[in-house]
């Protein structure tokens, strides 16, 4: 077979690498960076160590089906540590809302804010299993490189409102400002806007 050329070494370009690999390719990376993890890089300044992205790996499962192509366990090599919460937010009254846990740890912070909320949490949850199911299993292997298979797959992202943003569908199930502006930060951490996202984006929920 021939040589794959993978732009960008973040966590997306090492897992095409790796399983292009895995299927028989000779593969080169190009980095423009002075190392590899994109968004998920660490660098210094001034004395102090900075993240320049995603600090919560919500997917661990992903990272092992890449291991498993080869023969490895990901336990064996990668130690990934539990980290709670995951976020400590904070509102314009200073009110924290500490962001991850169980759903009963989460509900429980959500009380804090608007008791009320906790019933539509459950149905935010929901809603976005359906959007997982839809948007990751379905159509997370799914190549849209036809017009057709792209139109094929409308009818159903209509029918969960994939139209709609990010915040809109947080708005749907939550009442309380600041709970809604804690529910919906998710798409600034790969740059975008939860104001223009596509609510699709909030199967994230899922992986919770």
């Amino acid at each position: 077979m021939g040589t794959a050329i993978v732009i960008g070494s973040g966590f997306g370009g090492l897992a095409a690498a790796l399983r292009l690999r895995a299927m028989g390719y000779g593969v080169e990376v190009w980095e423009r960076g002075k190392r590899p993890g994109g968004r998920a890089a660490v660098f210094q300044k001034d004395g102090f160590t900075y993240d320049a992205g995603p600090t919560v790996v919500t997917a661990p499962f992903l990272f092992d089906e890449l291991f498993a192509l080869f023969g490895e366990k990901r336990e064996e090599h990668v130690e990934f540590l539990p980290v709670k919460p995951w976020y400590r937010m904070i509102d314009g009254n200073r009110k924290t809302f500490d962001y991850g846990g169980t759903q009963e740890e989460v509900r429980t912070e959500i009380a804090k804010f608007c008791p009320e909320d906790a019933v539509g949490y459950d149905k935010l949850l929901e809603h976005s299993r359906l959007l997982y199911n839809e948007g990751f299993v379905r159509l997370g292997a799914q190549p849209f490189h036809r017009l057709r298979t792209m139109l094929s797959c409308l009818p159903a992202l209509l029918r969960l409102r994939g139209d709609r943003t990010v915040w809109q569908f947080v708005c749907r199930y939550l009442t309380d400002d600041s709970l809604r502006r804690f529910f919906s930060i998710q798409p600034l951490l790969v740059g975008g806007n939860p104001f223009a996202t596509s609510s699709l984006y909030s199967l994230i929920h899922t992986w919770r």
